[in-house]
């Protein structure tokens, strides 16, 4: 069952409970199990918290169906065991379906796993089309604002474009990427601002998670966040997670200016932690443009970020 007995007929007699969370990632057989004692309660897992919370916040087509696809796929293995059950008698109706009942949504859920399949495939091309379009016509560059949820990714976008987007230390503040074309000098730059990475992603969510990234690939080069009052062995760990999930979702070649931020909550340690972070990157990534250290509410050293930012897309254009 995953829950102590005791601990499931506590919540299977409150009647105040319609569901409970755990933060891991069920077996098939612990939902079957669970769904069967508490029939009147919903069962969310790690997974399906995940997906519900970027469900809620998804903004483009693209990120939605990607959500419900992950959605499907993580649920079928569920039916599937639930049937078996059902077919060695261990079994009865669970969900309210019989064998036919049973056979009939796993043909459904087939059939919608490989529309939305062929669908996302679908876009994924006619974006690549559009953005090697773009890249032969006047072209606008653009750069990607990435980084650890909380490390001040939308502040920075709010200095650098003057906007006020919802500034939160909640997770998923940002989901869907916002853009915003703003102008350095005899430039014009979009900027954008990307969902945070997340630490310990289950992997069938990971699709539904990149696809939200994908902005970061496609983008001419990036600012990387960190959160400078980590401490250094955090920072370390942030990088190296940071340049994996870069490297996973296709970003290769792109130069990257490593952003150290809130600065203003330091006390003393900057020059060492800016000498760590740029021998860390340097390992880890090429080409990294600069590293710089800002504190994107106080607006400290932005001016130097923009006159970097300047420098690096003059170089590129």
């Amino acid at each position: 069952f995953y829950i102590q007995m005791n601990k499931l007929r506590k919540i299977e007699e409150n009647d105040l409970i319609d569901a409970i969370i755990i933060f891991d990632i069920l077996k098939p057989r612990h939902f079957i199990n669970l769904r069967r004692e508490l029939k009147q309660k919903e069962i969310i897992d790690k997974v399906l918290l995940l997906l519900e919370i970027f469900a809620l916040h998804a903004g483009s087509k693209e990120a939605k169906m990607q959500i419900e696809l992950a959605r499907l796929k993580y649920e079928l293995p569920i039916i599937k065991e639930a049937y078996t059950k059902l077919k060695l008698g261990e079994q009865q109706g669970l969900l309210g379906s019989g064998g036919y009942g049973f056979e009939s949504l796993i043909k459904l859920y087939r059939r919608k796993i490989n529309k939305l399949s062929k669908e996302l495939e679908n876009i994924k091309k006619f974006k690549e089309k559009s953005i090697e379009a773009n890249k032969r016509a006047e072209y606008t560059p653009t750069i990607a604002i990435v980084g650890y949820t909380n490390s001040g990714k939308t502040s920075l976008f709010n200095t650098l474009t003057s906007l006020s987007q919802k500034v939160d230390s909640k997770l998923f503040t940002t989901m869907a990427p916002k853009r915003y074309s703003i102008s350095l000098k005899d430039k014009k730059i979009m900027l954008v601002d990307t969902v945070g990475f997340i630490r310990g992603i289950p992997p069938q969510v990971i699709d539904s998670f990149f696809v939200t990234l994908s902005e970061a690939k496609y983008s001419d080069a990036l600012l990387l966040l960190l959160d400078s009052t980590l401490n250094k062995e955090l920072i370390i760990e942030t990088l190296t997670s940071s340049f994996q999930i870069l490297r996973e979702i296709g970003v290769s070649g792109k130069p990257i200016i490593v952003v150290l931020n809130k600065i203003d909550k330091l006390d003393g340690d900057l020059d060492q932690k800016i000498e760590l972070v740029k021998n860390k990157a340097n390992e880890l990534y090429s080409p990294i443009y600069d590293t710089i250290p800002v504190s994107a509410l106080k607006r400290v050293n932005i001016d130097l970020l923009r006159d970097r930012v300047y420098q690096l897309i003059t170089e590129l254009t």
